[in-house]
Order: structure tokens, then C-alpha cells, then sequence
């Protein structure tokens, strides 16, 4: 296995549109790594450019210690594993996985070891002499694992692999390659625009918006101390409240308005204009004039082991996470708690303050 570093790597399609931006990333031995990003945000371009399936218009890929920016795709010596399974319809799934090593010329006894090997970690013993038609879209995704695997690589490449399956079947298979991570100690590069995927699986996370990374940390880091609003909104389901406020006030009555909330605060030295962010769960409900101030109940959403409440705090939404099932109704008056020491602010640009 192998490092991967990317050195201002930039991308620009015909037609003059930038899609990186002199984009830094490193990428340890061993590691996994998500790329996290909304759609557009250039994830899957900067996977192309490290398999070598986009020309990168400015910048290096590093792969080890060698510089492969100009490197055909084969010579990288990486695997990739796309959103729809790439398999041959004709081909058995035992001819699927053993592919890539007749390329290589590689012996008979020894593609018949190395298939069966990633047939077991994969669960696909059963399926072996099956065409892909005759499979599940698990059984699908599992065999072009299987491909990749056999090729035994310097990295893989994962391109949402699990988006088109059901909710049971990709919290099934993210399991399996967490297993796969852990076994073969692999450096995996996985892209995903799906947060909790994200976050239960990269060992360090980069989130990336318009073509830009704009943290790299774990996913604790990534989650208690986002680098800017963008990260804040977009990481959690749902995302941090981010409110418009005014920090005013001194001495002991130093206050943070938002809305229809007034929130002591035990600030220093700011005051004028910022953004305030509270993470939902954070966010409790009282009686009307209890809190830090009224709102009115939007949507209720119960999930079972917890609620949303969706508020509107003079003009602007605040979403509460509350245990089980939540006697609330839509309609109503409540009134806000937040709690204080689990605020965030930010200026008006979205950097955070100090």
C-alpha cells in the first residue's frame, strides 16, 4: 500500500469551468479517508484525476513516492470501484475477479487462490459460476469488490459504491468494508456526499464545497469544531442551527440576540453582527417565557428513538433533537433552551471567532 498526496491539484473542463481549485490533500498509508461533499463540490473529479481518468489541468498526484500526474491509469496501480458495478455481463463473477489478474498474466493455481480468498472475505462462494444478471445489486457491488481486491493495489478508489442500494443493504456492506479495511490495512480513498456514511466510516474526513477543501480532520473534529458555516450545516443529520444574531452588552449582561432568542453569554470582547450555531440536540423545549424565548412549532417528525422539532424563532428555523416520542404539536407555542456552553460562533463571513 501507498500514500496519496495531492500538491495545488487544479481542474478545468472545456469550456472555462473550474471545478478544483489548487486543491491540497494528503492521504496516509493505510488510511481511509472520505471525501465528503455535495453534489458539484468536485469529489469525484479529484478521484478521476488519482486514477488517472481526468487530466489534471495544474497540480501533482503522488502515489508513494513516485509523481504519476501524467501516468496512463494502468501504470498507477490502483483499483476503483464505481457507483454502478463496471462487470462484464458475459463473464461469471469468478471470471469478473479473476479479470484483471489474466491481464497480468499471472498463473492459473495462483488467480484461482487469490479469487477464492476474496470470494470468502466477500461472502460470494455461493455465486461464483453466476452471471451478473443473476445476482442481487449486493452481490453485484460485492463481486466488483472482489476485482479490485484480487489486484492486491497500491489504493483503492471508491466512488459512492453504495449509494444505489437500500438503507438496510448499505449499513450491511459499510460494515463489510470497514471489516475489509481493517484486514487488508489498506489505503482507501471513498467518496460519498451522504454525511453519516462519512462519519462512521473515514478514520479523517475532507469536506469539500465549490472545488475546495475546507477542513480535513476525524470525525470528531469534523463534527465538535467545524473550520467555517459551510462544514457546520452540512455535517450531522440534520445539520447545526446556524442563526443570524447581535452580540451586545457588558459586563455580566453580555447577550447574543437571534430571533426571538436572547441568550446570555459570557463573551470577552465581541459584539456586533455574527452567527450563532447550536447543534439540535443542544436545543430543548419549556414552557412559553421559560427559555431563552418563544417559537412556533413547524413539523414534528418522530423517528422512534428520538424527535425532530422543526421551530420558528422570529422569522427563522431552529431544529430541536428530543428523546423518544415528544408530546409536542404542530401549531403550538414553546418556549427555547439552549444550552449556552454548546454554542458556536461565527463572524459574518461564517469564520469562527475566537
Amino acid at each position: 500500500m501507498a500514500s496519496v498526496t495531492l500538491r495545488r491539484l487544479s481542474k478545468v473542463f472545456d469550456g472555462g469551468k473550474q471545478v478544483l481549485h489548487e486543491l491540497d490533500l494528503d492521504v496516509r498509508d493505510g488510511e481511509l479517508l472520505v471525501l465528503l461533499g455535495q453534489s458539484g463540490s468536485g469529489k469525484t473529479t479529484v478521484l478521476r484525476c488519482i486514477a488517472g481518468l481526468e487530466e489534471p489541468s495544474a497540480g501533482d498526484v503522488v502515489i508513494g513516492e513516485r509523481v504519476v500526474t501524467h501516468d496512463s491509469p494502468a501504470a498507477r496501480d490502483v483499483a476503483m470501484v464505481f457507483q454502478t458495478p463496471a462487470l462484464y455481463p458475459h463473464l461469471s463473477v469468478r471470471e469478473n475477479i479473476a479479470f484483471p489478474l489474466e491481464l497480468r498474466g499471472v498463473g492459473e493455481a495462483q488467480i484461482a487462490g487469490r479469487v477464492t480468498d476474496a470470494a470468502a472475505r466477500l461472502g460470494l462462494e455461493n455465486v461464483l459460476d453466476r452471471l451478473p444478471a443473476q445476482l442481487s445489486e449486493g452481490e453485484r457491488q460485492r463481486a466488483a469488490l472482489g476485482r479490485a481486491i484480487v489486484r492486491g493495489p497500491q489504493a483503492f478508489l471508491f466512488d459512492e459504491p453504495l449509494s444505489r442500494l437500500d438503507a438496510k443493504l448499505r449499513i450491511e456492506l459499510r460494515g463489510e468494508l470497514l471489516v475489509l479495511h481493517r484486514a487488508l490495512g489498506a489505503t482507501m480513498i471513498y467518496v460519498t456526499h451522504d454525511q453519516t456514511e462519512a462519519m462512521t466510516m473515514g478514520q479523517r474526513i475532507a469536506v469539500l464545497h465549490e472545488g475546495r477543501v475546507r477542513q480535513v480532520g476525524t470525525p470528531e473534529e469534523i463534527y465538535q469544531r467545524p473550520a467555517d458555516v459551510h462544514v457546520a450545516r452540512f455535517v450531522g443529520t440534520p445539520g447545526m442551527n446556524v442563526l443570524q444574531g447581535r452580540g451586545s452588552g457588558t459586563g455580566d449582561a453580555r447577550v447574543i440576540e437571534a430571533g426571538s432568542l436572547t441568550i446570555p453569554v459570557e463573551l470577552s470582547t465581541y459584539e456586533g453582527e455574527l452567527r450563532v450555531g447550536i447543534r439540535p440536540e443542544y436545543v430543548g423545549l419549556c414552557a412559553v417565557d421559560k427559555g431563552a424565548g418563544n417559537a412556533d412549532v413547524l413539523v414534528v417528525e418522530p423517528l422512534g428513538s428520538e424527535t425532530l422539532v422543526h421551530l420558528n424563532v422570529g422569522g427563522q428555523p431552529l431544529v430541536a433533537r428530543l428523546p423518544g416520542f415528544a408530546d409536542v404539536r404542530v401549531g403550538t407555542r414553546v418556549g427555547v433552551m439552549v444550552d449556552r456552553r454548546r454554542l458556536y460562533l461565527f463572524d459574518a463571513a461564517g469564520v469562527p471567532l475566537a
